[in-house]
C-alpha cells in the first residue's frame, strides 16, 4: 500500500483561477470543463491537491507533469485517470475535502 496526502490554502488560488496559462498547464480538458460547471476556488484547490497527493503516493517529484494525472468525478465520487503510460496502478482511492481556507486530498493505492 502507498499513500499520499496534500493540504493547500485555498486563497493561494485567488489569482490563479483566472490565469489561463496556469490552468492549461496543469489541468486536462475534462478537468477544465468540470471547473466551468463547478466554478470555485475550493474546487480548483481540491483538484490541485489531488494531483499532488497522487504524485506523493507514487514517489514522483512535484516537477512531474500534472496533466498526466486527471481527476474525474463520476456520480459525485472523485477518481484518478492516468494519462501517461509510465505510471500503471489499479485500486486507487481518492478523497477530497475542503473547509474554511483549506482543501485536502488523500490518495491510497492498494497493490
Amino acid at each position: 500500500m502507498e499513500q499520499g496526502i496534500d493540504l493547500i490554502q485555498i486563497n493561494r488560488f485567488t489569482k490563479l483561477i483566472n490565469n489561463q496559462t496556469f490552468l492549461n498547464k496543469n489541468f486536462t480538458a475534462n478537468e477544465l470543463n468540470y471547473l466551468k460547471r463547478h466554478f470555485s476556488l475550493q474546487t480548483l484547490a481540491g483538484l490541485y491537491a489531488s494531483k499532488e497527493a497522487f504524485l506523493k503516493a507514487v514517489g514522483k517529484g512535484l516537477n512531474y507533469d500534472l496533466k498526466t494525472v486527471e481527476i474525474l468525478h463520476q456520480n459525485g465520487k472523485p477518481s484518478i485517470n492516468l494519462l501517461k503510460k509510465d505510471i500503471v496502478y489499479q485500486n486507487i482511492s481518492l478523497t477530497i475535502s475542503h473547509d474554511g481556507n483549506y482543501a485536502i486530498a488523500s490518495v491510497i493505492i492498494l497493490f
